[in-house]
């Protein structure tokens, strides 16, 4: 016997995205976000059954999200220009200090700006997202901090990481701006091994100038430079992921349409592209990548 699903009008949706490029919300849009895939197929014929088709067999599937971003910002043109660069004169980007005078121990912990960075004891342990093993030296275990801060995608938003004997030095990602401060990133641990320099970074000076260099980026590999994409219902909650469109690996050669007029606003028109992850094939996701 068939069983029939019962319909739900509360499945028929309506309404536009945030767009989330390498973990950073890229902002405003303006004329909606456009998602293609498309599937290329051989159709398999034979002499015995003239132009009947026996099969049909997938050869390739492809993934494109359209978006013109509003926002028009020099860190939006630097993310959408694969080899663009910002050039700065004046600026000074927020730091703070982590210190290691040894080993930490199970449990410990070391945050930054909300992100827990939590260690682990054991040999071959697998090691979750911001979880790092407890090292042998103060300046082992500074090492192995500063690798998985480095390595968490969360990250690339805050600051990155650098170590010199048992010293972790965090760095803010970008200078300060006239509507952000990376003064306020807070840090803080539950570790007696640890002594902070500070319960924020510091330092962050606004530049006095700054503008976008755009090369010809000849050479330039898009998958190597690949990063995940997120479509987010506007509707739905941050913590709602239930209809999130998502793309692990995607890039995009970049794009501008600028009209210096009076009724038209200058637009960066991007087209994202997906590339299947090498090792398991896949291509893109739907719903709460989490489960």
């Amino acid at each position: 016997m068939r069983k029939d699903t019962v319909s739900n009008t509360n499945n028929v949706k309506l309404g536009i995205c945030k767009i989330f490029f390498g973990g950073v919300d890229l902002g405003y849009t303006q004329g909606g976000v456009d998602v293609e895939v498309k599937t290329d197929t051989h159709i398999v014929n034979v002499d015995q059954f003239g132009k009947s088709p026996i099969n049909e067999i997938i050869m390739g599937r492809t993934v494109t999200v359209k978006t013109p971003l509003a926002e028009t910002t020099l860190d939006n043109l630097v993310r959408i220009m694969p080899g663009a660069v910002i050039v700065t004169a004046g600026g000074v980007k927020a730091s703070g200090a982590v210190t290691f005078t040894g080993p930490c121990i199970a449990n410990d912990t070391v945050t930054l700006n909300g992100i827990v960075y939590t260690a682990m004891v054991g040999t071959g342990v697998t090691l979750n997202a911001n979880e790092f093993i407890v090292g042998v030296t103060a300046s082992d275990q500074a090492a192995k901090f500063a690798a998985v801060v480095n390595a968490d995608e969360n990250s690339d938003q805050t600051a990155s990481a650098t170590v010199a004997s048992g010293i972790v030095t965090l760095t803010a990602v970008n200078y300060d701006s006239p509507f952000f401060s990376f003064n306020t990133y807070t840090l803080a641990k539950s570790s007696t091994a640890v002594t902070l320099s500070g319960t924020t970074l510091t330092g962050g000076a606004n530049p006095t100038k700054e503008y976008v260099q755009v090369p010809t980026a000849i050479g330039t590999s898009l998958l190597g430079i690949a990063q995940k994409l997120v479509l987010h219902p506007q509707n739905n909650a941050d913590t709602n992921l239930d209809d999130d469109f998502i793309i692990p690996l995607a890039a995009t050669a970049g794009g501008l349409q600028f009209a210096y007029q009076l009724e038209k606003e200058r637009i960066y028109n991007v087209t994202f592209t997906g590339y299947p992850d090498p090792n398991t094939g896949m291509l893109f996701q739907v719903g709460d990548a989490t489960a």
